[in-house]
């Protein structure tokens, strides 16, 4: 107990010990640890590529998601549109408008990204989950969703390169480079 007091010493530890010092050239302004400095974390991206069968990424943002109650926004970029299989792409224009046309993606690929989403239920994750397909540069495209988006964390994952040259170019790099949010990077 932090109250029993042993040999005529309290056990507690001496507070005043702990601030910090001029001496100790710590300033207690930005060092300060508190409640008031803890970040919220309340919309976190998951960048899926879809070939990661072991599906850490996702394992990491359910955690982070159970514990900080963060909703989950999966984003997946396609090079280009027929790259997914046995998908096919409706539209439909409201009021005749070409501005107001609704695209909807249908195949295999909801159909796995739908599995995705039922396995992070599973898993524990009660937060609002939702995702999207966006076809582009992937670099760039995960750059412009996380400037619109308004996330507070960014999970993604890192292949294993075989060269430091190759290493210092890598996708992960350029994407923590030209963002100003946390970044998570799963190996």
């Amino acid at each position: 107990m932090a109250d029993k007091k042993e040999n005529g010493n309290s056990s507690d530890i001496d507070k005043a010990s702990l601030k910090p010092t001029k001496e100790s050239g710590v300033s207690s302004e930005t060092s300060s640890i508190s409640k008031e400095n803890v970040p919220s974390i309340s919309k976190i991206l998951i960048t899926d590529d879809g070939k990661d069968e072991s599906n850490k990424v996702f394992n990491y943002a359910v955690s982070i998601s159970k514990y900080s109650g963060a909703e989950l926004q999966i984003l997946r970029i396609l090079e280009k549109l027929e790259k997914i299989e046995g998908a096919s792409l409706e539209g439909v224009s409201a009021q005749g408008s070409n501005k107001n046309i609704k695209q909807e993606v249908k195949g295999p690929a909801i159909e796995e990204m739908e599995l995705k989403v039922k396995r992070c239920r599973e898993a524990g994750c009660e937060n609002k989950i939702s995702y999207k397909f966006k076809v582009g540069n992937p670099l760039e495209e995960i750059v412009k969703e996380i400037k619109v988006g308004n996330y507070d964390l960014l999970i993604l994952r890192s292949v294993h390169l075989d060269s430091g040259v190759r290493a210092l170019f890598s996708s992960a790099r350029k994407i923590i480079g030209n963002v100003d949010i946390p970044v998570l990077v799963i190996r």
